[in-house]
């Protein structure tokens, strides 16, 4: 009988308003689970949402990345003794030129290679059968079974197509960027006179911001003497088009140990193309000590392993955000994953998952 229950039971059902409780005691009886739960939900509604709308986010997520690296620009114009207003405009029309710069490099170089794959090809095929100009041999079977000249023509092919688009989405990214420094003045002053102080989120932002900005100037510095040295090594070995290359290395680079490998397939199998294997392997090993002094030597002694994040968080979150938002995912892993572990280490609550996260210890 429905009497003789005890009155521990609606604990255990979902009632309707005046008691309001709709959710199970089983669930009741384990909040962090259906927390867990909820939160889970909401992640993955997110990321739907980000993946249907990568089109616009990756632009968007590219134009904060370059507003924040022209920042340090407007700090050091204001400590040189500029005016504000000069100041600004003087950032945004370095942001501008070199951005417009990027875009045209990023297309030329993209209709260059799509103009020069047939040559590439039957290049890859004369080193491959031994009948290319110095060639002492054929390539060895092991190598070609690996490699096969159609797929390497075929990664070429696909680099020029993933060029166009970093490049349309490059142009879009820099009007984001002018407008964000444009308006950063205003958002500056608001929160300095005490805009959401209130709120944890608002509160902790500029502390946020400014630890972020920090970190990447550091590897700003890094990756011009990476990038500066990769570029030497091609034109050394008559890479074409190395430039191309050199910048990409530089924005790829912001992704420790990965960025650069990736950076260097595209200039390595070009160099197979034009010069032959041996000089293949000299970019490799060359690109391979570079990577290791600029992550084991250069970095830790700029930074002082501040913020060292853990190598297989790198390697996830370069593969999660190119596989959600497409190639723009690749230049955009690193800030989005530098910003969510500072924001874990400015949560007391979630100081301890921060440590998972870095090679240094934080106080939990």
């Amino acid at each position: 009988m429905i009497e003789d229950v005890p009155e521990t039971a609606p604990e255990a059902m979902a009632t309707t308003a005046g008691g309001a409780r709709f959710v199970p005691g089983w669930v009741r009886g384990a909040t962090n689970l259906f927390a867990m739960l909820v939160t889970a939900v909401l992640v993955g509604a997110a990321l739907f949402l980000v993946a249907w709308l990568a089109p616009v986010v990756g632009p968007l997520g590219l134009g904060l990345f370059l507003a924040a690296l022209a920042a340090p620009l407007f700090t050091w114009l204001l400590e040189r003794g500029r005016s504000a207003g000069i100041a600004l405009a003087l950032t945004i029309g370095v942001l501008v030129v070199l951005g417009v710069g990027l875009v045209l490099l990023a297309l030329g170089g993209a209709a260059a290679l799509a103009d020069s794959l047939a040559r590439y090809s039957d290049q890859l095929q004369a080193w491959y059968a031994g009948t290319a100009a110095g060639a002492s041999g054929a390539v060895p079977d092991a190598l070609r079974d690996v490699l096969p000249p159609e797929l390497l023509a075929s990664i070429l092919r696909t680099v020029a197509a993933i060029l166009v688009q970093v490049g349309g989405n490059l142009a879009f990214a820099i009007v984001i960027a002018a407008l964000l420094l444009l308006d950063g003045r205003r958002l500056t002053r608001l929160v300095a006179s005490g805009l959401g102080s209130g709120n944890p989120v608002f509160r902790e932002t500029p502390a946020l911001a400014q630890a972020a900005i920090t970190y990447f100037v550091v590897r700003l510095r890094v990756n011009v003497v990476t990038a500066a040295s990769l570029l030497v090594l091609m034109l050394v070995l008559g890479v074409d088009q190395a430039l191309l290359w050199a910048v990409g290395a530089f924005f790829l680079s912001f992704v420790p140990y990965l960025g650069l490998a990736v950076a260097l397939i595209a200039p390595t199998i070009l160099a197979f193309a034009e010069s032959g294997p041996v000089a293949a392997g000299l970019l490799v090993a060359g690109g391979i000590a570079l990577n290791l002094l600029a992550e084991n030597v250069l970095e830790p002694t700029l930074t002082g392993r501040a913020l060292s994040l853990t190598t297989w968080l790198v390697f996830l979150m370069f593969f999660f955000w190119v596989w959600l938002i497409g190639p723009v995912g690749a230049l955009l892993s690193m800030p989005i994953t530098v910003l969510v572990v500072l924001t874990l280490q400015h949560n007391e609550s979630t100081r301890w998952m921060a440590a998972l996260l870095t090679r240094e210890d934080v106080e939990t």
